[in-house]
């Protein structure tokens, strides 16, 4: 379900395997062609209406669900998928929270592994606001809106706002849009990638990646959501070391067990963003 680039490789690969079905919003060239040299069927209608989707599936009698768009995972389509029986891959609603929920994302991290955590304030008033960023030299600091944005609404203290007036001007906006906001240490080292496959038990890490996730040279362009990434034969970068992923993750697998203590959850690909330091590893997302 759902059209992008990311959906269209996914769909490629399952309609080697299996009769592919899809519910689009309008026609994606690749994921129509899969689905019909398959066998598959393909719609067009709205994926969030889950009368829609209830209908489709039961009238093509599809047996397994595989949803990757972070809103469709948020708006409960996995959850849909299991009540009438589907196998499926990724989360539901609630496991999907550490996705959609930057603060939910960094208290586990918090409670599992609080050396890996980079200092930050959830801040839910306009006067906390104000405090938290004079307690700055500037504009040292990250502002991280809470929920779902794409990729694109991380922004970093000079450079993609100068100053702390301008940061304390977007940090508003994030504030007032969903009523809290992230404010961040700005740290300095080498971002990395981890992301894992899990059956909600166990975690298979895939190989390691160097992400160019801003516009223009030196990253000082807006936030895309993913302009590609950087990797290795060995599945390693330049900087790490075997012990380096191994305690990501142990992160990511204690993370999984935490969300899915009470009932399977989460199941899928959990995203592990990483900054190596001189001294530690800091979490800035999982």
């Amino acid at each position: 379900m759902e059209i992008g680039g990311r959906e269209a490789v996914i769909a490629e690969y399952v309609s080697k395997g299996y009769k592919l079905y899809s519910v689009m919003p309008y026609k994606n060239p690749s994921i129509a062609e899969y689905a019909e040299k398959s066998g598959g069927k393909y719609i067009l209608a709205n994926p969030f209406d889950k009368e829609v989707v209830k209908q489709f599936i039961e009238e093509e009698k599809i047996e397994n669900c595989i949803i990757s768009s972070d809103n469709l995972l948020q708006d409960g389509l996995i959850d849909l998928a299991r009540e009438l029986g589907l196998k499926t891959f990724g989360p539901t609603s609630k496991g999907s929270k550490i996705e959609w929920s930057k603060t939910y994302a960094l208290e586990i991290v918090e409670k599992l592994a609080p050396e890996m955590i980079i200092k930050n304030y959830n801040v839910t008033d306009e006067e906390t606001l104000k405090k938290v960023i004079e307690s700055y030299e500037d504009d040292s600091f990250v502002v991280k809106p809470e929920g779902l944005t794409g990729g694109k609404g991380v922004k970093v203290g000079g450079i993609h706002f100068k100053g702390s007036k301008e940061g304390f001007e977007y940090a508003k906006e994030c504030l007032e849009t969903a009523g809290n906001v992230i404010i961040q240490d700005k740290v300095q080292g080498r971002e990395f990638t981890v992301t894992g496959l899990t059956d909600g038990k166990n975690v298979v890490a895939t190989p390691t990646t160097f992400d160019y996730p801003y516009r223009f040279d030196e990253d000082k362009g807006p936030g895309t959501g993913g302009m590609g990434c950087l990797g290795f034969d060995d599945g390693m970068l330049p900087f790490l070391d075997k012990e380096d992923i191994e305690k990501c993750k142990k992160l990511m697998e204690d993370t999984i067990k935490y969300v899915n203590k009470d009932s399977l959850e989460f199941n899928g690909v959990i995203y592990g963003g990483f900054f190596k330091c001189e001294t530690r590893h800091k979490i800035y997302r999982v």
